[in-house]
Order: C-alpha cells, then sequence, then structure tokens
C-alpha cells in the first residue's frame, strides 16, 4: 500500500505491507460546494439572527475579525461577501479589519495582506494587528464568571457592530475551532489566554477534540464572546484540500453550534488503536511549525494503543515556532517532571497548554517528528525522535513495534477520533 501523507503544500509517501495497515481513518467528505454560492446562501439564511444587512443598516463604525497566517480561512471568498453585505445596507459605513493572532506574533507586509485578503483590502478603512501584550490597546471588560478577568482588544469598544469570519474544525483541547475562538484567544490579551489555557482547564477530561459542552476551556470562551458583544459570525467548513464544503452565518452561538454538528457527520471516525499511528497536521499553513503540529500528534494519540508509536509528518517551514514552548520541554528531565512543576505552579509562561498536551502524551507514548524544518538535536531534546522522511520515520517505529499493526491519520486535525 502506498501511504500519501499531507506535507507543506505537498505529500511525503512511503509503502507498506497491506499486512501491516488495519485501518485508515480520514473523514467523510461531501462534493465541495460553490463557494461563492455557498456562502452566499449563509448570509441569505442566517442561523438565530436578523440578516447582515438588517444588522449593518444602523450600524456606521463596523469591526470584521479574522484570523492570521496559520488559519487556512478562505477570505478572499468570505470577505468580499461580508463587506458586500454590509456597504448594501449602510454605503458610508466605516469597516475595520483586526486580524486575530492569539498568543501569534505577525507582521504582515502590504503584498502578504494582499496575498491573503485580495482587493477586499481596498475597501477598508484601516487593517489592525492584533497584540495580546500591548496593554495600552486592550480593553478591561471585567471578570468572567469562572474569576478569569477579560481583557480584549480596544476596538470593540468603538464599533456599533462586530463580525468575525472564521472556520470549523476539531481543536485538541478547545473542543473546535472558529466561532468565539475569534475572541479568546483571538483578540484577547495575554493574562486572560494564559487563565483560559491554564494546567487545570488543559487537563480537563472534556478539554479534548470534539466536545464542546462541558468543555471548560470552550464555554469560556462562549462567555467571553457573549461579553465581547460579538453579533455575528461567518463560519465555514473545509475539506481537506481547504475547499468550502459548508458555511454557517448568524448568531456567534447558535450558528456555531449548527457547524459543529456538521462537522462532526463528516468528521467523526471511530478509533481504531493501532501500535502504530502516522498522522500529520494536513499540510501548510497548520504544518508551518513543530508548535503547531502538536495537534496531529494529539489527535493521533487518541486512537494509539498506550506504549504506542505516533509518527507525525509536519514540514515546519518556521521550525519550532515558540522558542518557550522549545525551552519547557527541553530544560527538563522528562515529559513527566514538567508536568510535575507545571501542576505545582513553578511554571506559568506562554505557550505551557502546548507542551503540557504535548507532555501528557509523550508520558503514554513514543512520537516520531518526520520533518526537515528542524533538525535531530532540536526534536531529540524534547524527548521525542526526528526522522527526515516517512520511509526513516516508519523503519524506525518498525523496529521498536517489530509486529506492530498501523492506524493511518492521513489529516490529524480533520479528523475527530470519538467512539
Amino acid at each position: 500500500m502506498l501511504i500519501r501523507i499531507p506535507f507543506g503544500n505537498g505529500v511525503e509517501e512511503c509503502e507498506v505491507e497491506d499486512s501491516r495497515i488495519q485501518a485508515l481513518l480520514e473523514p467523510s467528505w461531501p462534493m465541495p460546494a460553490d463557494p461563492d454560492a455557498c456562502v452566499e446562501r449563509a448570509l441569505l439564511n442566517p442561523v438565530g439572527s436578523k440578516s447582515l444587512r438588517e444588522l449593518a443598516k444602523k450600524a456606521s463604525r463596523i469591526l470584521v475579525i479574522t484570523s492570521d497566517n496559520t488559519r487556512p480561512v478562505p477570505s478572499k471568498v468570505t470577505l468580499p461577501q461580508l463587506i458586500g453585505k454590509i456597504k448594501e445596507a449602510s454605503p458610508s459605513a466605516s469597516i475595520r479589519l483586526l486580524i486575530a493572532t492569539g498568543l501569534h506574533e505577525w507582521s504582515p507586509s502590504r503584498s502578504e495582506l494582499s496575498s491573503r485578503f485580495g482587493p477586499a483590502l481596498d475597501h477598508l478603512e484601516e487593517v489592525v494587528i492584533h497584540s495580546a501584550k500591548n496593554s495600552s490597546s486592550l480593553l478591561n471588560l471585567g471578570k468572567l464568571s469562572t474569576g478569569n478577568r477579560l481583557f480584549v482588544n480596544e476596538l470593540l469598544r468603538e464599533v456599533d457592530l462586530i463580525i468575525a469570519e472564521g472556520y470549523i474544525e476539531g481543536h485538541f483541547f478547545a473542543g473546535f475551532t472558529g466561532g468565539p475562538k475569534s475572541i479568546l484567544p483571538g483578540v484577547s490579551g495575554v493574562d486572560t489566554i494564559m487563565n483560559n489555557h491554564s494546567p487545570r482547564n488543559i487537563d480537563h477530561p472534556n478539554a479534548r477534540c470534539g466536545v464542546a459542552e462541558g468543555n471548560p476551556i470552550y464555554e469560556e470562551m462562549l462567555e467571553a464572546a457573549r461579553l465581547a458583544g460579538l453579533d455575528f459570525i461567518l463560519n465555514v467548513v473545509l475539506d481537506g484540500k481547504k475547499r468550502i464544503l459548508s458555511a454557517f452565518a448568524g448568531d456567534p452561538v447558535e450558528a456555531h453550534r449548527s457547524g459543529r454538528v456538521f462537522t462532526l457527520e463528516c468528521c467523526r471516525v471511530k478509533p481504531v488503536p493501532g501500535d502504530i499511528v502516522v498522522t500529520s497536521n494536513g499540510g501548510y499553513p497548520l504544518d508551518r511549525n513543530l508548535y503547531q503540529l502538536v495537534k496531529g500528534i494529539s489527535n493521533g494519540a487518541l486512537t494509539a494503543k498506550e506504549g504506542g508509536v505516533i509518527i507525525a509528518c509536519g514540514e515546519c517551514t518556521d521550525g519550532v515556532g515558540h522558542q518557550g514552548f522549545y525551552e519547557m520541554l527541553a530544560s527538563s528531565s522528562s515529559p513527566s517532571e514538567f508536568l510535575r512543576r507545571l501542576r505545582a505552579g513553578e511554571i506559568w509562561r506562554e505557550a505551557q497548554w502546548e507542551a503540557q498536551v504535548l507532555a501528557k502524551v509523550l508520558e503514554k507514548f513514543s512520537v516520531i517528528v518526520v520533518s526537515r524544518g528542524v533538525d535531530s538535536k532540536t526534536v531529540e531534546s524534547m524527548h521525542m525522535m526526528h526522522a527526515k522522511t516517512l520511509k526513516e520515520g516508519l523503519e524506525i517505529a518498525l523496529n521498536l513495534k517489530p509486529r506492530g499493526k498501523i492506524t493511518l491519520l492521513p489529516d490529524g486535525p480533520s479528523a475527530i477520533p470519538l467512539p
């Protein structure tokens, strides 16, 4: 059998004996929709909300929140339609675009912005890159029911209508992407994000892929979106080739719930625990660094036998992606020692949640990172093994598990292993 695993803008390939393969777990994608028609239909039939035209009629200052370059939101399709509906209802409305970076850092050039958003930029008054650490640009909205204080970008106070675009897929600890994540962590302050992603929340049994209800991280995000005044969302569901399958617009709670139901119908797969699990981050842009690759690794762990081997393929053109993430694991004698210090309150720094999720996987499984963007020394110092090709990675895994059966999870973040 020829295994083909997404890797950057291409694939990693390797032949494996058929008898080794026990399961191929992939989403059941429907046929892709006509992108423009699909988005238009969603905007004309909002879920639990007035239409965008009605909402925009009385608004003169409008804020559209979108994603940064680590997310495959098809903004060249969605943004023109959002702007078009707004301008039809309120021709003189001022529209600002706020790029939700969370704790990511992105300083795009004008050409990068044009590449991502296209001609829609010409209809915007301003494009602002959110900075979670710039306290002078943050607004204090008070405490959430959890006690977490909600700091958000000050632009949310200066507008009459707040809209967010995004995409929905499983998320390894928030349950799902899209919806309220545009606010928290998207445009929130660093302290708010840190508390939402706390060790206690990350350790919660419902803080996992495909679970929203009862997930303390998702539920706090939802409360934050309400308090911040998010009025309307436009979220799409994409297939493995980043084509639009469906779109959901309307109330941030109701529309996102409808999108989650659709996503589970497409992406839920029955776990088939393997001695060896081969997975990825679905290729570019989500596999651009090792920090993001934890998403695919954690989903791979949901269908691996304890003590098994997870092979995670990611190009990692940007290397590790977060120095703190690297340092926390590399400076610990073992994943268990890192987790002990973290849970004891000895560690409190950015990216600890990514390191926590990875360390929890490493306590139970061996992980082989297939990448040419990070070197062996870096990977090994983080308590994992390194291979430059999928073939090399499989050779290492089969040496560890000579009789091992293989479960394939080609696009880790897209497939949601749930019993």
